[in-house]
């Protein structure tokens, strides 16, 4: 697998966006010590000092656009297994859809981006992991691994067992479908069934977190009786 391993990008992802854009489809990871622009979900800035891992996976697809969103799962149960073979005693869980929490606070964040170049169907994965530092005035409450053990493992270490956990689970998705990436996701769900509030970018709900379908929807039951999906937001628990 080609590592491109950059001293300080704008983020990641935008590197990866613009092989993507030149038709470099990968597969193949980019890493950087810093990132001076990293965005999380809906645009909000991802604090990006020294001593974190900062990395995205680029590749090519052809599955349709209804399943990209497929590849977020993956990489949250990657995620999930590294973090657990680095802290075995952590209380790792991950948030729907695929925030990794360690002690209910928030450790990683992904950031799925998708396109099409030259006919060709591509996905870019932007993973960030604490693990000497995190923010402070989250929306959600956030740690690191430092904050748990005392040594804590290279951001080169980190990035190996990563790399090595994303293939496996990758080609489990590619060869198995969904349902096997989504019964593994449950398995590693932090409180998945009860309360929630949702965040949208237009409204905010509460109801009761009672399942993932098959395409990895949040189904949440609200006070009517009803039952919404949600496809992407903000999910607090409790």
């Amino acid at each position: 697998m080609r590592i491109i391993e950059l001293d300080i990008a704008g983020s990641t992802n935008a590197e990866a966006r613009q092989l993507a854009d030149a038709a470099d489809f990968g597969p193949l990871w980019i890493r950087a010590n810093q990132q001076t622009v990293g965005r999380g979900r809906r645009g909000r800035n991802w604090t990006s000092p020294l001593g974190n891992l900062y990395a995205s996976t680029l590749f090519p697809t052809n599955k349709s656009m209804s399943d990209l969103g497929h590849y977020s799962f993956v990489a949250a149960i990657a995620v999930h297994e590294t973090l657990n073979q680095i802290f075995p005693s952590g209380n790792f869980a991950i948030k729907w859809p695929n925030d990794i929490l360690l002690d209910k606070a928030k450790i990683s964040g992904l950031l799925l981006e998708t396109g099409k170049t030259h006919h060709q169907s591509w996905v870019v994965v932007g993973i960030g992991i604490n693990i000497v530092s995190h923010p402070a005035d989250t929306p959600y409450p956030a740690t690191s691994l430092a904050e748990h053990q005392e040594d804590v493992p290279s951001v080169q270490d980190v990035m190996a067992l990563l790399t090595d956990r994303f293939s496996n689970w990758h080609a489990r998705y590619e060869n198995q479908g969904f349902e096997a990436i989504r019964s593994a996701w449950l398995s590693r769900a932090a409180d998945f069934m009860g309360p929630v509030t949702v965040r949208l970018a237009d409204e905010t709900f509460s109801g009761q977190a009672i399942d993932m379908d098959e395409k990895g929807a949040l189904q949440v039951r609200l006070a009517n009786g009803t039952i919404r999906a949600v496809h992407a937001g903000d999910v607090f628990l409790g």
